[in-house]
């Protein structure tokens, strides 16, 4: 389960923004709506600047007054004192979207990843999409090739902020064929729980471990808790791994009665 007692809102991208807004809208009320104080921080994106103007202006309309986007551009900046105090009125963190790996080489190991690991672990409530959905776990999916069926090299794997312990989280799930990646990461990590999040669908992970689903895709489980077999560390080049044990299921909003122990 999560080592914090916040809610972790793991979004796979492309949430609505224009219309009902259903994912950022219940990250907002877990905040405290109208009084939320969000931090946003969009160092995964290539775009920082726009980035935060477009949340910003959605969170906004959404009614929330204080929002603080934290631009972080370099290592020292991450492991500055006054930029990491601006976490501490924070009532909710929002990572967005853009390359997981560019943010976590900002982040990983300073500072400010310690106080959203610390923030959380108080209370406050993470949310990531995209990008920012993969950095939440321990182990990150950095990068790797689309595809339905397992190969080596599929995958490569990083550290990210850690705040769930035994999920691996992938985005763009059904939208970029991306089953392969995820079987190939839990072969890899044997006793873990892969989570393919499909775009404009997000997983919530409760205090209490418990989850639900909301949006309007499906979250594509691969659990590996029971895996039996793999021959993946005899596979060579690109060729096809074979895993065996897995219990793989999908399930959408109306759905959320799979029992998880994350």
């Amino acid at each position: 389960m999560p080592v914090g007692t916040g809610y972790l809102i793991a979004i796979g991208g492309a949430e609505d923004k224009l219309a009902q807004r259903t994912i950022l809208t219940r990250f907002v009320d877990l905040c405290g709506g109208g009084q939320a104080q969000i931090a946003v921080i969009p160092a995964a994106s290539g775009f920082p600047a726009e980035m935060d103007r477009l949340y910003c202006d959605v969170f906004s309309k959404l009614g929330v007054k204080h929002i603080d986007c934290l631009h972080i551009q370099s290592r020292r900046q991450a492991e500055d004192t006054t930029v990491v105090s601006r976490l501490e009125q924070a009532s909710g963190i929002f990572l967005t979207g853009g390359d997981q790996l560019k943010l976590m080489s900002l982040l990983g190991g300073t500072r400010l990843s310690a106080s959203i690991s610390e923030r959380f672990s108080a209370g406050i409530h993470v949310a990531g999409t995209s990008a920012g959905a993969s950095a939440l776990s321990r182990q990150m999916i950095a990068f790797g090739r689309s595809g339905a069926l397992p190969s080596q090299r599929m995958v490569q794997l990083a550290s990210g902020l850690g705040l769930v312990q035994s999920l691996v989280i992938d985005q763009h799930f059904s939208q970029r064929n991306r089953m392969g990646r995820l079987i190939t990461a839990i072969a890899l990590n044997p006793g873990m729980i892969g989570a393919g999040i499909d775009e404009d669908t997000a997983l919530i992970v409760t205090p209490e471990g418990a989850y639900e689903i909301i949006g309007s895709g499906k979250v594509t489980f691969v659990d590996g808790r029971h895996l039996t077999y793999t021959d993946i560390h005899a596979v060579k080049r690109h060729d096809l791994v074979t895993v065996t044990g897995l219990d793989i299921r999908a399930f959408g909003s109306h759905e959320s009665t799979l029992q998880l122990t994350l």
